[in-house]
């Protein structure tokens, strides 16, 4: 294989004690891994492709794989991912693992589209070509697959520009007919997918996770019995984080809000860190409130967050659509509730059982129910706090499984119908 010009070599350390030694017949599996949206701030689907990436180095020993992994990453973003990988491998990198960051020569449009794919060709011929969200890259098109993160823009479209729905309408039908599969984060994804596209029939279900990041198992978790007295404390603090628009329904926190305000025995504080759209003006306009604070928070970094998350008793997540909903995990993690909007994939994430409101005003007085009932009932505190538990262990490896499903479908010669379906 072509070695690039620009290229830097992470696992070259001898085998780690952990490492499981290969067999003969191991297959060897070449990946290209396309993170050209790879960013700096490492928004949801950086922080996605850094752990499915890391676990793909971890399992392929595991499933008797010599792996070789190409990453493209724009040169901005590959200080960053590279360190992040640095700092997570420390020292447990396979040596039957071959993994290179190939920095591109520039962060732009014609960096990320054009040049791309041109190197891609070159460095190949590889057995994958792999991008962990839909883009606008002409890859080759054998086993070629992208990662489809959710379809709000169809499911909630009144809520996007029309252009917007008509770019992403376009990049998806394009990965339909281009790619060799297209991959989701989600059941509830993948039944979207099958629902409102036809091109998605007689395409493999291949189903890619999300799961918990090491950016969040990182950190330590509160203690549990430290946590108890912020559900009873006066006054209750709450947390909204997202856009300030009604796609992610902040027109239901300040419903919320005022409902609050008029029946809640108790004050309130509700911090939001997100930020403002077009939509955030007229959300504001008029409210007025009593017992109830609403704080503004600009941007956060990811320890303000969780100190924020570890602060609070609740935080509300009425959203009209997700892909995965990764801060409900965060909140979990730092024992925070979540308030969830009855959707989909809050069910799928959550499982049976924990409590979801509906967007009308029946939700909003069951909200507050909610909130009275976590506050006078020590049982009812420890049933929901126990049922977050149960949402981790049900993610606690959403990672390895999409590591295993995606060496599972790159082996050469694999056929497509296989057990990497959906779960």
């Amino acid at each position: 294989m072509a070695i690039p010009r620009r290229a830097d070599s992470l696992a070259r350390s001898p085998r780690a004690p952990w490492a499981v030694p290969l067999r003969e017949t191991a297959v060897t599996i070449r990946m290209a891994f396309v993170a050209v949206s790879y960013t700096v701030r490492r928004d949801g689907v950086s922080v996605y492709a850094e752990n499915l990436l890391l676990e793909l180095l971890r399992q392929a020993p595991r499933e008797n794989v010599a792996l070789w992994v190409d990453v493209y990453v724009c040169r901005e973003a590959a200080a960053v991912l590279r360190e992040v990988l640095r700092r997570n491998l420390n020292g447990e990198a396979a040596l039957d693992a071959r993994f290179r960051i190939i920095d591109l020569d520039g962060d732009g449009v014609f960096a990320r589209y054009v040049r791309t794919p041109r190197q891609v060709r070159a460095n190949g011929p590889y057995d994958v070509v792999f991008s962990p969200n839909l883009q606008p890259l002409w890859l080759p098109r054998r086993r070629s697959v992208a990662v489809l993160h959710d379809l709000t823009y169809r499911v909630a479209a009144r809520h996007f520009p029309r252009w917007r729905v008509l770019y992403m309408d376009m990049l998806t039908r394009f990965w339909l007919r281009r790619g060799e599969a297209v991959a989701s984060i989600s059941r509830t994804t993948q039944d979207d997918l099958d629902r409102l596209y036809s091109g998605a029939r007689g395409k493999p279900d291949l189903y890619l996770p999300n799961g918990l990041p090491t950016k969040l198992t990182a950190t330590p978790r509160p203690d549990p019995d430290d946590c108890d007295a912020k559900f009873t404390d006066d006054p209750v603090e709450m947390l909204f984080v997202g856009r300030l628009n009604r796609l992610k329904g902040f027109d239901r926190v300040r419903a919320f809000a005022e409902h609050l305000d008029r029946h809640f025995r108790g004050a309130v504080r509700i911090h939001v860190v997100g930020k403002d759209t077009p939509d955030t003006p007229g959300l504001l306009e008029g409210m007025a409130l009593d017992s109830v604070e609403l704080i503004r928070h600009g941007y956060l970094d990811d320890d303000q967050l969780n100190a924020l998350y570890r602060r609070c008793a609740y935080c509300l997540f009425p959203s009209r659509n997700e892909g995965f909903g990764l801060p409900l995990l965060e909140a979990i993690w730092q024992r925070c509730v979540p308030v969830l909007s009855e959707i989909a994939i809050f069910r799928e994430v959550t499982g049976s059982g924990f409590p979801l409101f509906t967007a009308d005003g029946d939700g909003i007085v069951r909200m507050t129910a909610f909130v009275e009932r976590m506050r006078a009932d020590p049982a009812y505190r420890r049933e929901i706090t126990d049922a977050m538990e149960g949402v981790l262990a049900r993610w606690g490896d959403g990672y390895t499984r999409a590591a295993r499903n995606l060496l599972a479908w790159s082996r050469p010669g694999r056929p497509h119908a296989m057990e990497v379906t959906r779960e």
